[in-house]
């Protein structure tokens, strides 16, 4: 009991010293945590490298494309290519290539052979430039050129129409029932085409060629890109080449 109540006044006196000369009293709580300053948010991750393809744009727009053969398979009878251009070195604007077997019975006199343009500049820029890489008959027989309008209807879900009108000719390009899309990515440096290609394919089973008034011989066939199905005419959308 004595020694209680010697520790009990022991606490007391230390703890009015304290108080006499400015210091708190003993504590048996614990220390309150230590608080560290927020820190200020770091710069954002640095975008990845490689987003910008190599090289330079050559060519920009779409290209759809029909073939039609007799037999259901190459060689086609009749070849069109459609460019609308959106940007290229010469400007904007339209060309489109054909040749066309009409009634599907080999060479003859009724054949058609042609390309009609509403941007001459572009025309001779494609057709020196561009199409020798698609195949080599432009560099054997050149192509006479027409001046001519280009309109456009229809949609991607039923069928898409190309209309060209010329001092001559009325030609009418429609594609229909088509197929799953897919995207066509080509690198550059290849054998028989330097550029690099990207484009989205929609393929048609399903297509014309129209002239003035005449709907020209043979259909589209069936192809393959890789393990992907395709055909001989599709539309080719938001294709840009590049060197």
């Amino acid at each position: 009991m004595r020694r209680a109540l010697a520790l009990a006044f022991a606490f007391v006196v230390v703890a009015a010293g304290a108080w006499l000369h400015g210091q708190a009293p003993p504590q048996t709580q614990s220390k309150p945590p230590v608080l560290m300053p927020a820190q200020e948010p770091g710069p954002a991750p640095a975008k990845p490298a490689g987003d910008v393809k190599n090289g330079r744009v050559a060519i920009s727009g779409e290209n759809p494309v029909i073939n039609l053969s007799m037999t259901g398979a190459a060689p086609n009878s009749t070849s069109v290519s459609f460019w609308r251009v959106v940007y290229s070195p010469v400007g904007m604007g339209h060309v489109c290539y054909i040749t066309a077997d009409l009634t599907g019975d080999g060479p003859s006199k009724d054949d058609i052979r042609m390309a009609f343009t509403d941007n001459q500049d572009l025309f001779g820029y494609i057709d020196t430039a561009i199409m020798p890489m698609l195949t080599g008959a432009y560099r054997k027989d050149p192509v006479h050129s027409w001046p001519a309008t280009f309109a456009r209807s229809g949609d991607t879900r039923t069928a898409w129409k190309e209309t060209i009108t010329a001092e001559k000719f009325t030609v009418e390009l429609v594609w229909k029932d088509f197929i799953q899309p897919f995207l066509l990515d080509t690198p550059m440096g290849g054998t028989s085409n330097p550029y690099g290609i990207t484009s989205m394919f929609l393929p048609a089973r399903a297509a014309d060629v129209i002239i003035n008034g005449t709907r020209v011989a043979g259909q589209p066939y069936p192809r393959m890109r890789g393990t992907t199905p395709s055909s001989s005419a599709f539309l080719a959308f938001s294709e840009t080449w590049v060197q």
